[in-house]
């Protein structure tokens, strides 16, 4: 038995992509719906580990001696952790309306936190004039296509794999849209494979509502990702919407899930309402509950 099987690393790389793939967990809310549990990755403790290290690949292949980034939080603890282990200088710009927790996870790290604006939208300008003029690379998760790659090869291949060896026979995918990264990445795969056969649904905030790590790409009109993958439909959530999703996840499979994963349950909700289709459900749960305690103490 190799120590691979029984969870024995020599650093902590391996044990990242040593313990994909990610648990797919069946879920007590619905008829034939599952869970993609991307928690269990261990820098973020969210799907992002898979995007900061395909970044983070290219820009040790570019020979980068200081990294610069936009984030609203789990790409950053995630770019931290990395930037730590390989010894790189990094600094991150996160929202101010982001969860305080990211940016106590991002210092302990030892990344240099920049906290300004309301959204990574407003922080891109700023962090592009570091890159010029600071000899910083900026990996720009927005816009690098290598975002995409990271989910086609990884997430994608193993909800693939996994459904295929469990007979599940795949309907529907649902997933939330920040930087869009893993649900492009998703649809590119499954689009190719299946073509229609599998539904690909977006979830995004409602108008005038904020839903931590995810946004309204649907007013991006510059978000070139989209281009790549057919997204069948986009779903709005609202912000009560995501809690009552986290909450029932809670109380019928005992998983505390974060806000964006809420958000894809209500989704959820709401697609299967109006579906009397047979096939399996999807979900994409990009991380848990425990950097949102704060967003969800009101609700308790």
């Amino acid at each position: 038995m190799s120590s691979k099987e029984v969870h024995v690393f020599e650093n902590a790389i391996d044990l990242m992509q040593g313990m994909w793939p990610t648990p797919l967990l069946k879920l007590n809310i619905g008829n034939d719906v599952w869970a993609k549990l991307e928690f269990y990755n261990p820098f973020s403790h969210s799907i992002k580990d898979r995007t900061a290290l395909f970044l983070f690949k290219e820009a040790i292949k570019q020979n980068a001696k200081s990294i610069v980034e936009a984030t609203s939080g789990n790409t950053g603890i995630a770019l931290s952790a990395l930037s730590s282990i390989f010894k790189i200088n990094f600094t991150v710009f996160i929202p101010s309306t982001a969860p305080s927790s990211f940016k106590v996870l991002m210092k302990i790290l030892g990344a240099n936190v920049i906290s300004a604006g309301n959204s990574t939208t407003e922080l891109l300008p700023l962090v592009k004039k570091l890159s010029e003029f600071n000899g910083y690379t900026h990996l720009d998760q927005f816009h690098n296509e290598i975002n995409v790659l990271a989910h086609y090869e990884t997430t994608a291949k193993e909800i693939d794999e996994q459904t295929k060896v469990s007979g599940i026979k795949v309907k529907r995918i649902i997933a939330t849209m920040g930087t869009a990264g893993h649900i492009v990445g998703i649809a590119k795969y499954f689009k190719e494979k299946y073509g229609d056969d599998v539904e690909i649904i977006g979830v995004e905030p409602a108008q005038g509502e904020r839903i931590p790590g995810i946004k309204r790409v649907t007013d991006d009109k510059d978000n070139k990702f989209l281009k790549i993958a057919k997204i069948d439909r986009i779903i709005e959530i609202k912000f009560k919407e995501a809690v009552e999703g986290v909450i029932d996840v809670a109380r019928n499979d005992g998983i505390l899930i974060g806000l964006s994963s809420g958000a894809t349950v209500s989704a959820y909700k709401k697609v299967i309402r109006e579906s009397k289709d047979e096939g399996a459900t999807i979900l994409i749960f990009p991380d848990d509950a425990f950097k949102y305690v704060n967003e969800l103490e009101e609700y308790v």
